[in-house]
């Protein structure tokens, strides 16, 4: 009996924003890569095209969201046992060029102390902010440069999961 292989991160991600997030489905945003350290999502010109014959600012601003979003998902939904709910409380963007092709956002993890302060509010409060950064790139030249600052809430009574480095560290 031929076991089945397990679903990569990369089409679990992208499995539940395109089935909880229906506007990810609707820009055609695909995950391009998944880690607990960084998310790149990309999306097609012509799902996100306007009137310019550009991509669409809101567009942009949409896909960066869901980079930071998603970030803060992988780490956290294992974390918290699923009892999290996130969401965006404020967002800047700079649109520094026209994107006139199919797009990438990359959202990379901040750094280890901003992290692990973050987790510890978490733990404490049961919600803590965290800013995260996304970059849009059309070749070398960056186009978006975006914040936003996203909450964790924590939900139900589950407890906090050890993160692996730290379960890995005190065996």
């Amino acid at each position: 009996m031929k076991s089945k292989p397990l679903a990569s991160l990369e089409a679990l991600l992208e499995d539940y924003l395109l089935q909880h997030i229906p506007i990810s489905s609707a820009m055609g945003v695909r995950v391009e890569q998944a880690s607990s350290t960084q998310i790149v999502l990309k999306a097609p010109f012509s799902n996100n095209i306007n009137h310019k014959r550009t991509v669409f600012g809101g567009s942009l601003h949409a896909v960066a969201t869901l980079a930071c979003w998603s970030l803060l998902h992988v780490n956290l939904v294992d974390l918290c046992a699923g009892n999290i709910q996130i969401v965006i409380a404020n967002s800047e963007v700079a649109y520094l060029a026209p994107v006139a092709s199919d797009f990438k956002a990359e959202c990379l993890m901040p750094d280890a102390l901003t992290w692990e302060r973050f987790i510890k509010t978490l733990q404490k409060k049961g919600k803590a902010r965290l800013k995260l950064y996304a970059k849009i790139f059309q070749e070398d030249q960056l186009c978006v440069d975006y914040l936003g600052i996203f909450v964790a809430i924590k939900t139900g009574q589950g407890g906090f999961v050890s993160p692996p480095e730290a379960s890995t560290l005190s065996n």
